[in-house]
């Protein structure tokens, strides 16, 4: 298994997890618990950066994702060239991470109103993100 088959993997299992947390970090909301919620999308923030910065890490430590197949992939439902799955895959993953930061300073800056507005179109590239590195890789 290559080095940069490894880290998709590390990558899938971690927006699964987090889209748990996720959820319950938006059950606690709906149960009055703010601050919870506040905590709870702090951490996911954070290990949402952190996957980022580790991501531009390893390509320039030579990871080379364009250069993987399709062979070793999950699920293997998608375009036929890697290079346009990981091209899908970055129009979602992308914007999820200044989606994800903005809803975040709209929720601790009690910008509610605004805050409430951006959970859809982080939501999409959430969704998008988690579908497309369970599907492509």
């Amino acid at each position: 298994m290559s080095k940069e088959i490894i880290y998709i993997r590390f990558l899938q299992i971690s927006v699964l997890i987090l889209t748990a947390v996720i959820v319950y970090g938006i059950m606690q909301v709906k149960k009055g618990n703010i601050a919870l919620h506040r905590k709870i999308n702090t951490v996911v923030l954070g290990i949402t950066a952190v996957a980022v910065v580790g991501l531009v890490i390893t390509i320039f430590m030579g990871f080379q994702y364009g250069m993987m197949t399709t062979e070793g992939s999950l699920l293997n439902i998608g375009p036929a060239n890697m290079q346009t799955r990981i091209s899908i895959h970055r129009y979602f993953s992308t914007p999820l991470f200044f989606s994800l930061s903005y809803t975040a300073y709209t929720g601790y800056t009690n910008q509610v109103s605004k805050h409430k507005k951006s959970i859809g179109f982080t939501s999409l590239f959430w969704l998008g993100t988690l579908i497309t590195a369970w599907m492509f890789f």
